[in-house]
C-alpha cells in the first residue's frame, strides 16, 4: 500500500469519529437544554425619576364656620316657623313669630283684685288730672297777678311749682296704670283692646342676625316654649372649613400651615377632584375613640381651611370628606413601585433583570408614597426590576418579561 493510500485511510477513520463525537455533544447539549429549569414569566417596571409625596389621610367634615342658634327670647307661644332647612335668608328676614307668655290668672280671687289694682290706678290716674287741671289754673291766675304787681313773686314761683308737681303726678298715675293693666293684657281681660289688635301687640318676630343658610329647624310645630329655647339654626356658607380627627401618633408630625388636599367630596362626575388646603391648626388635646374594630384610639383633631374657590357641593355643613396632609415630597428623585421591594432581614432588596436572569441587589430607601418609593442608592434610572417577586425567583434565576 501506498503511503498516499494510507494517508487517505487514517483520514477517513479520524473523519468517521469526529461525527460520532460531534453528534455525542449535540445530544449532551440538548440533554442539558431540557434538563434546565424554564424562564420564569416575571412583571417588570422601569426605574424611573419622579416625585415622590408622603401623606396621611383621613375622615373629615365640613363646617360652617360661623353658626347662630336663634332662640326665643322670652317665654311665650311659638308660632309654626316658615322657614326650612336649606333656605337662603338675608339679614333681618323674618324666621319665626311667637306671643309673650300668658299671665293666667289661678282662681277668681286673684282676678279680681288684679281688676281692683286697675281700678285703683285707674281712680288716681283721675286725680291726678284733676289736681294738675286745678294746678294749671292757679298757675294761669297767679301770672296774670303777678304781672300786675298785685301778688308777690314768692306766690307765683309757688303756683308753678305746684303746676310742675302735678304734671309729674299725673304721669306716674299713668305709668302705673300700664303696669296694672299688663297682667291682664296677656291674658285678654283688657277691655281696651279687641282680641286682634291685643294679638298683634303681643307678638315678636324673630330675625335672622346675618344672613345665610337655614341649617336645623328644632321647633318647626306651633308649641309653648321658655326663654333660650332653640328655634331655627343659620350658618354663613361664606366661611366653610374642614375638620378632621387623625391618630395623635400622625398628628405630632402635623404642623400649621402645611400642605393639604381635600378629596372623595362628591360621586364620580361631580367631583372635579381634590381641593387645595392648609392646615390651620392643630389641636394640642386628644380625645379617646373607639375604632370599628373595638379598638380604642388617642385622636386628635386638626382643622383646615381652603386656599382655593370652594365648589359649591362643598359649601354645606358636616358633609363627609377625606383630608390628605402633605408630610414629606421629594421632587425629580429616583423611584420604584412599591410591589418592586421586599425585606430580607435588616435591608431591603430588589431584583434586576439583566440579559435574562434576575439579580438580587440591595437599596438604600427615602420617603415613600401610596405608589413609590425613594432610592437612594442601589439603582439608576432606565433599570428593569421585578415586580411582586415570587418565592421561585431567586438570585440569578432565568425570567421573562412581559408587559405590565
Amino acid at each position: 500500500m501506498t503511503t498516499h493510500a494510507l494517508l487517505r485511510s487514517l483520514l477517513n477513520a479520524l473523519r468517521s469519529r469526529w461525527y460520532y463525537f460531534g453528534g455525542a455533544l449535540v445530544v449532551l447539549a440538548l440533554l442539558v437544554v431540557a434538563l434546565l429549569p424554564p424562564a420564569i414569566d416575571v412583571e417588570i417596571a422601569i426605574v424611573d425619576r419622579g416625585d415622590v409625596r408622603a401623606t396621611i389621610v383621613d375622615e373629615g367634615r365640613t363646617r360652617m364656620r360661623e353658626v347662630y342658634v336663634v332662640s326665643a327670647p322670652v317665654a311665650g307661644h311659638l308660632l309654626r316657623v316658615a322657614v326650612e332647612p336649606g333656605d337662603i335668608v338675608e339679614r333681618n328676614d323674618g324666621l319665626a313669630r311667637m306671643t309673650r307668655g300668658v299671665t293666667g290668672f289661678l282662681d277668681p280671687r286673684g282676678d279680681a283684685e288684679a281688676r281692683a289694682v286697675v281700678g285703683a290706678t285707674e281712680a288716681r290716674l283721675r286725680a291726678a288730672a284733676a289736681e294738675r287741671e286745678l294746678a294749671a289754673i292757679e298757675d294761669t291766675r297767679a301770672q296774670k297777678l303777678a304781672a300786675s304787681k298785685l301778688i308777690a313773686e314768692s306766690v307765683r314761683d309757688t303756683a308753678m311749682a305746684r303746676l310742675r308737681a302735678a304734671i309729674a303726678s299725673e304721669a306716674a298715675a299713668a305709668a302705673e296704670l300700664r303696669r296694672a293693666r299688663s297682667a291682664l293684657l296677656d291674658a285678654g281681660l283688657d277691655a281696651g283692646l279687641q282680641t286682634g289688635d291685643q294679638r298683634s301687640a303681643s307678638q315678636i318676630t324673630l330675625r335672622a342676625p346675618v344672613a345665610g343658610t337655614v341649617l336645623a329647624v328644632p321647633q318647626k310645630s306651633e308649641a309653648s316654649v321658655v326663654a333660650g329655647t332653640p328655634v331655627v339654626v343659620l350658618g354663613d356658607p361664606a366661611r366653610i372649613d374642614v375638620v378632621a380627627e387623625f391618630l395623635s401618633q400622625d398628628a405630632v408630625r402635623v404642623q400649621p400651615g402645611d400642605r393639604a388636599y381635600i378629596e372623595n367630596w362628591g360621586e364620580r362626575g361631580l367631583s372635579r377632584g381634590p381641593v387645595s388646603a392648609r392646615v390651620e391648626r392643630v389641636e394640642p388635646v386628644a380625645r379617646t375613640k373607639v375604632s370599628a374594630l373595638g379598638i380604642e384610639e388617642q385622636r386628635s383633631r386638626i382643622i383646615f381651611e381652603f386656599t382655593e374657590p370652594i365648589p359649591a357641593p362643598l359649601r354645606a355643613h358636616d358633609y363627609r370628606v377625606d383630608a390628605r396632609i402633605v408630610t414629606t415630597e421629594v421632587k425629580a428623585t429616583v423611584r420604584v413601585p412599591l410591589g418592586a421591594l421586599w425585606r430580607q432581614g435588616e435591608g431591603w432588596q430588589v431584583f434586576v433583570v439583566e440579559q435574562g436572569r434576575a439579580r438580587l441587589r440591595p437599596v438604600t430607601l427615602g420617603p415613600q408614597d401610596e405608589s413609590y418609593r425613594v432610592i437612594a442608592a442601589g439603582l439608576q434610572p432606565g433599570e428593569r426590576v421585578v415586580v411582586f417577586p415570587t418565592v421561585a425567583i431567586t438570585d440569578g434565576i432565568r425570567v421573562r418579561e412581559i408587559p405590565r
